[in-house]
């Protein structure tokens, strides 16, 4: 009989332990000797069976050996090296190996695809295989779901700027500190805390020769992903990462599956520059943004805008079924409504301007950074004794090189201290209280006067993001004589509630929300347009 050998195995780990690709040639060749086996081809190989049949080289090396030289039976250690894939897939390659009558050989066993009985098992075995291989994913991921509510890193490479230690080393699945890339990321922070956008970024660490993630330049995604990771506060993310449906992922730390845990680990970041940075305003992809673009926010999603003649609207992100579609004249003109109702008041001008004078919390961040640059004199001072010592010879030069190394490496983090230091005092500082009193009087003074660029630059002076709570509205719909509907833009929605997060400092931020919604909302409703293919 002339037979086709396969050896496969799954992982690396079972090339070498276990069935491996030696153990099982080894047993093939003791069953082709005793039963008289003639050896057309031998393919070896480590793939898994559960991926698809056009991605499995080996396999298709395999059918078109038998295709070619149409061998009377295929040699495989265990069933499911062949059939423990998608149930189609394997039912084509059964069928195939039916139609050319060509036989499978399980370890020894000869089986006849084209018989009943053997039929019969081979499929029985086939369901067997892949159950087991469905319940072993399965437990997988509850380890692994228990393993990250505990705050440990569960697989894949660590984030940038830490290290996952060796499971043979103490701390295993516990994030350590690298301190070089530690640095990168500070820096990263502090920069897009200044309000440098991420190609910036990028372009500047690419002309250091500073190293990605993964090797080569930076990018402007690079950028982008590393600002998102909630692990820089000390957070640990499970299965934050969403696959889209168009290709790529995205980051969403609020899906189903995602696990978030606060502490895990030592973070790199203080919290009060994490959040900063996390929630500050969204830069407009278009040269001539919306009022509300990058700013606005309906029942928690971040709305974006679309310009376009044929549909000026806001619409719910990509991916997020049943989202409201709200016009944007009158959303705009009902939050600026409110907002400068809000702003123009007396009470909350005089409050406004007393949360956003904190002198206290600016004197400690200039305490901070005059602490810092008394340290870092210091050791620069250090420094020039050290190398004055080695010039007179009172220390050898591997004293001089490791006293001098050690100094250097508490320069580097002071560096980095300081940066951060100068971000947050930049958050802290009195500049906030000087952008509201110019934000409120603009529109005092331009009062019914402003355009959109101006209108948008006093919302950006004040506040952060601006939530919108909208329901849809239960007004009737327009009909024809014969009860048609004559509306195209449904459905409709109005809105409930509008929230004002203020752009204040972390110790005094405070949210106003609209008292008198109830009364805006009986007079304001905005259309929508239907969702695509909805009726």
């Amino acid at each position: 009989m002339r037979v086709v050998a396969l050896f496969r195995v799954s992982t690396e780990k079972q090339a070498t332990e276990g069935a491996s690709l030696d153990a099982q040639e080894r047993v093939y060749r003791e069953h082709a000797a005793r039963a008289g086996w003639t050896t057309v081809a031998e393919f070896r190989g480590c793939e898994s069976a559960t991926q698809a049949s056009s991605d499995r080289h080996v396999l298709q090396s395999v059918l078109a050996c038998l295709r070619e030289k149409a061998c009377d039976a295929v040699y495989v250690h265990e069933q499911s090296r062949l059939t423990r894939g998608d149930e189609l897939e394997c039912a084509l390659l059964m069928r195939e190996l039916r139609e050319r009558g060509t036989k499978i050989i399980v370890n020894g066993i000869v089986r006849d695809p084209s018989s009943i009985d053997d039929g019969f098992m081979l499929g029985i075995q086939s369901l067997v295989d892949r159950t087991e291989s469905l319940r072993i994913k399965e437990r997988l991921a509850r380890g692994k779901r228990q393993k990250a509510l505990q705050g440990k890193r569960t697989s894949g490479r660590a984030p940038y700027g830490y290290r996952n230690p060796h499971k043979h080393e103490p701390g295993h699945g516990t994030l350590v500190v690298v301190p070089g890339e530690a640095e990168v990321v500070r820096r990263v922070f502090a920069m897009a805390a200044a309000g440098r956008g991420g190609r910036g970024i990028a372009r500047t660490l690419n002309s250091e020769g500073v190293a990605a993630p993964l090797g080569g330049r930076w990018g402007k995604s690079t950028v982008a992903r590393l600002l998102a990771n909630p692990v820089y506060r000390g957070a640990s993310a499970h299965a934050v990462w969403v696959k889209q449906r168009g290709g790529g992922f995205a980051l969403d730390v609020a899906n189903e599956h995602a696990v978030v845990v606060e502490n895990a680990h030592e973070p790199i970041l203080d919290r009060d520059l994490w959040d900063a940075v996390a929630n500050r305003p969204r830069v407009p992809r278009t040269a001539t943004p919306r009022l509300l673009t990058g700013l606005l926010f309906v029942d928690g999603r971040r709305y974006e805008g679309d310009g376009e003649a044929c549909r000026p609207v806001y619409r719910a992100p990509r991916g997020v079924k049943g989202g409201a579609w709200l016009d944007m004249t009158p959303t705009d003109d009902a939050v600026w409504e409110r907002f400068e109702r809000l702003a123009t008041s007396p009470e909350y001008v005089e409050g406004l301007l007393r949360e956003a004078h904190d002198p206290k919390a600016a004197d400690r961040a200039a305490a901070e950074i005059e602490r810092i640059d008394a340290k870092r004199a210091k050791l620069q001072a250090r420094l020039e004794n050290l190398l004055t010592m080695r010039a007179d010879g009172e220390i050898s030069k591997e004293t001089y090189l490791s006293r001098s190394s050690a100094t250097e490496g508490e320069l580097t983090t002071l560096d980095a201290a300081r940066a951060d230091a100068v971000a947050k005092a930049g958050v802290l500082g009195h500049g906030a209280a000087r952008r509201v009193v110019g934000a409120i009087r603009a529109i005092l003074a331009g009062k019914g006067r402003l355009d959109v660029r101006q209108k948008r630059v006093a919302l950006q002076a004040v506040v952060r993001r601006i939530d919108v709570e909208v329901a849809r509205s239960d007004a009737p719909l327009p009909r024809d004589g014969r009860g048609r509907v004559v509306s195209a833009t449904l459905p409709r929605w109005r809105v409930e509630k509008v929230t004002f997060t203020l752009a204040l400092p972390a110790e005094s931020r405070a949210d106003v929300a609209d008292d008198r919604c109830g009364q805006l909302a009986t007079t304001y409703s905005c259309s929508a347009r239907p969702a695509p293919a909805r009726p």
